[in-house]
């Protein structure tokens, strides 16, 4: 029966079914056939659904939408960022969709995982360049003066960098050798930390490698795909990486955090962190238990322990940052030693561009100054061509130049009276001071912490900035001082304000309690600016009580009294016990630069000035004077003034021994004339000197005329050695008791010219040549040693010296009529028991 056609038709009966022929020797029935002609579309069409479904799952839904999107991408121009981009292993399309926001990656594939990495890297790499290549580019001529900048390959000079390592492979010329120092066993070396004071540039270099990077013309630099710059003021020892880039460089609505986190934790050699101002940072007291990930990166701990990290600090900070729990060894210490003297005219000039006049007057008034040293660091320079530029005129201290510099920014604005100025330094000076007291030494602060008429006032100025910083959903300001030098003088000028016993103790119990005032030093020299009244000669004899070495002009607390001292310009002597700890009997005078000898040279002109109680009579407890060649040339022709006033001078002292130091050519008239001028001199040790054969005529010149020296040591002058002449001039030293050359290559020839000069000399009676290995074998020529007919007693100990040595040596003293001791001492070739018995036998 037939049905409709949506309807089943039943048959009545089943009717037999016929078999049709099959293929030949196919082995299959026409059935099989019939089911498999049926089959093979079927399954085609679901082999292809499963294919269908397989890249779906593989490559997320709209997959040929995407392969057009790639298409016609590949098509499209792409720009130069987005080639470089690409060379760097991101991929260039930037406009693909991240994650959503809730989306985590235990939602997603790994393709889409890894793509999702590569997007947001791309991102973060484009945010970065375009941060680090248009504002991050610009250097504020003072940072705060927002309408006063120039572009920074316009002002950047570059720095002076000292590698403080020797056990690491390459040199540091430019800082760009920092990314291809190597350890000893060859493996690149990730962390580093670029060591200067204050204002020397240290962020402005970090800037310069961030801009650098961003426009890819520094080669060392193009192995990094990601440069992170981080201020790091603005952060803790609980602060996370991840949450730091997002408050000071990145905006979480463009970039997804965790994408960009995958993308740095599996590429970490692709990523460099530049940290600066690890001495500003706000956990003073750190604890290892609180460490998140900023400190623990520092450590090579956590998730990011093989990114490369480039930290900045002041030396007052170093110590910390070494320790066990911080940075540990293998890195790379770089001193930033500010700019030589070629850099300060090359920046002079760079400033005033288009007034060359004023470029040229400003560099003869900082060479015919005391300014000449501070004028190696890059912001105290950048202060002195300002107020040049303002005045033609500059101050002679850091207080004054400072105190200048604020009114320059006021004036800017349109504020010029003093009072109203000092009314707002010290409001804000206040906050400063309370910071840098604090246990944390707080260099961030919140809007609340100042009055709001101050700070409007204070951010208009510059001498405050305020920084959005996003948390979660919130958003909060962060105020900071624009540098921290300028926090320390404001808090120092809230400090001078202080009248009462009462507001000012705390601050000297907090520097009584303090073992160490490194980190502190600007602070105490801005707070005795101008101030020579009861604070200055407080915290003078606070520094005092801390000095460890009496004496030592290289200790750090007593280096720091004397700046301090200094720029109070103070007309009253400095309290006694100051006095006490720098004039002493044994007086080491081991200063290098120009800052420390002008306060130096401050104090002696009051100490002794004649119209105070000190004249000389201060300068007549000094017996011996230490000193070395670099710090001698230093001090010049003042300081050898104070010393021929020195009347019971005895023992003068100058030795390299320790260091690289060595006379130049210049200073040896000034020694000539220094060693005429001091007759009460008994001795003098020139140890280590490189004194060249041509300086021995002025040297021995200035020794021939002191009437009472009789003892004259030359050890370590190995340049002497092999130069007859030198030892000539010798016999006009008439008299001279002893003569000291150990350790001066001295050969064979060197015996019979020095033996015919110091038979001479009427006083000879002790000659010591120990250590001189190079005399063994000497053979006859120690025959010439009898010519010395005074001499009373021989020193040839470690002297490598032979049998045979030992006797032409026994034949020469038994000719010397006065000999009383022969010391032959480690020579191991003298049988042990009487060497000296057996030698003259």
């Amino acid at each position: 029966m037939t049905t409709s056609d949506n309807m089943t038709t039943i048959s009545a009966a089943p009717r037999p079914t016929v078999l049709k022929p099959t293929p030949e020797g196919s082995g299959l029935d026409a059935r099989t056939w019939a089911v498999i002609g049926i089959g093979i579309p079927t399954v085609l069409i679901a082999l292809f659904a499963l294919i269908l479904g397989l890249l779906k799952y593989l490559n997320g839904d709209n997959v040929i939408g995407r392969r057009r999107q790639r298409s016609t991408t590949g098509r499209r121009r792409h720009s130069r960022s987005q080639e470089e981009d690409s060379e760097q292993g991101i991929p260039r399309n930037t406009s693909m969709p991240t994650a959503p926001a809730g989306e985590t990656n235990a939602t997603r594939s790994k393709s889409e995982q890894r793509r999702a990495k590569q997007t947001a890297a791309s991102r973060c790499r484009k945010a970065l360049k375009e941060i680090y290549t248009s504002t991050g580019s610009y250097v504020q001529m003072l940072p705060w003066v927002d309408d006063d900048k120039k572009h920074i390959m316009d002002i950047y000079t570059k720095l002076q960098l000292e590698k403080g390592d020797t056990d690491l492979k390459g040199k540091v010329k430019s800082y760009w050798d920092i990314f291809k120092l190597k350890s000893k066993e060859g493996h690149p070396i990730i962390r580093a930390i670029l060591r200067g004071w204050a204002g020397l540039g240290k962020t402005t270099l970090i800037d310069k490698i961030a801009y650098d990077w961003a426009c890819g013309s520094v080669a060392a630099l193009k192995k990094y795909k990601l440069v992170f710059v981080l201020k790091m003021h603005s952060l803790q020892q609980k602060s996370d990486v991840i949450d730091a880039l997002f408050d000071q460089l990145l905006d979480k609505k463009t970039i997804n955090r965790e994408d960009l986190k995958s993308f740095i934790t599996a590429n970490p050699e692709d990523v460099l962190f530049l940290l600066d101002g690890f001495d500003e940072f706000m956990s003073t007291e750190l604890d290892v238990t609180e460490f998140s990930s900023i400190l623990k990166m520092l450590n090579r701990k956590g998730e990011y322990k093989k990114c490369s990290v480039l930290v900045t600090t002041r030396p007052s900070h170093y110590d910390k940052l070494v320790k066990k729990t911080l940075i540990q060894k293998p890195f790379a210490v770089v001193n930033v030693l500010g700019f030589s003297k070629h850099d300060i005219e090359e920046y002079v000039h760079k400033f005033y561009s288009e007034e060359p006049s004023k470029a040229d007057g400003l560099l003869q008034r900082i060479k015919s100054s005391v300014l000449t040293d501070l004028a190696s660091s890059p912001m105290m320079l950048l202060l002195m061509c300002l107020l040049w530029r303002e005045s033609a005129t500059l101050p002679d201290t850091m207080f004054r130049l400072y105190d200048k510099a604020l009114f320059y920014i006021f004036k800017r604005k349109g504020i010029t009276s003093t009072e109203e100025i000092s009314r707002l330094v010290i409001a804000i000076g206040k906050v400063a001071l309370g910071g840098l007291l604090s246990s944390d030494q707080k260099l961030t602060f919140q809007e609340e912490d100042f009055d709001p008429d101050v700070l409007d006032l204070a951010i208009r100025s510059g001498i405050l900035t305020s920084q959005r910083v996003f948390k979660d959903i919130d958003t909060c300001k962060r105020v900071h001082f624009i540098h921290k030098t300028f926090q320390e003088f404001c808090a120092a000028k809230c400090y001078q304000s202080l009248t009462s016993e009462g507001e000012t103790q705390p601050f000297q119990t907090f520097f009584l309690q303090l073992s160490e005032t490194a980190g502190f030093e600007y602070l105490l020299r801005f707070c005795c600016g101008d101030n020579e009244g009861p604070r200055t000669n407080s915290i003078l004899n606070i520094l005092s009580h801390k000095v460890k070495r009496a004496g030592a002009l290289d200790d750090k607390h007593l280096q720091l009294a004397l700046h301090c001292y200094f720029e109070s310009q103070s007309q009253t002597l400095p309290p006694l016990e100051l006095i006490h700890h720098v004039i002493v009997p044994t007086l080491c005078v081991e200063i290098e630069s120009r800052d420390e000898l002008t306060s130096l040279m401050y104090f002696l002109h009051n100490v002794t000035d004649q119209t105070q109680d000190g004249g000389n009579a201060y300068l007549n407890n000094i017996q011996s004077l230490r000193t070395s060649p670099v710090a001698f040339g230093t001090l010049g022709a003042e300081f050898v003034n104070y010393m021929t006033r020195m009347a019971n001078l005895r023992d003068f002292h100058i030795s390299a021994e320790h260091r690289l130091s060595f006379f130049s050519y210049n200073c040896i008239p000034l020694l000539n004339s220094c060693l005429k001028e001091m007759t009460s001199l008994q001795s003098v040790t020139l140890l280590s000197c490189r004194l060249m054969p041509y300086y021995m005529e002025l040297v021995v010149g200035g020794l021939s005329s002191m009437p009472n020296l009789v003892e004259l040591d030359l050890s370590g002058n190995t340049l002497l050695a092999g130069s007859r002449r030198s030892w000539s001039y010798l016999t006009e030293i008439k008299t001279l008791n002893k003569l000291v050359l150990r350790v001066c290559n001295l050969s064979r020839n060197d015996i019979q010219h020095i033996a015919v000069a110091l038979s001479n000399m009427p006083n000879l009676e002790e000659l010591d040549l120990s250590k001189n290995e190079t005399l063994a074998g000497s053979g006859r020529s120690w025959s010439h040693l009898k010519k010395i007919k005074t001499l009373k007693k021989l020193v040839l100990n470690d002297c490598s010296l032979s049998m045979k040595d030992i006797k032409h040596i026994a034949v020469a003293v038994r000719n010397m009529p006065n000999l009383e001791g022969l010391d032959l001492f480690r020579n191991t070739c003298i049988p042990l028991l009487d060497p000296v018995g057996h030698c003259l036998t």
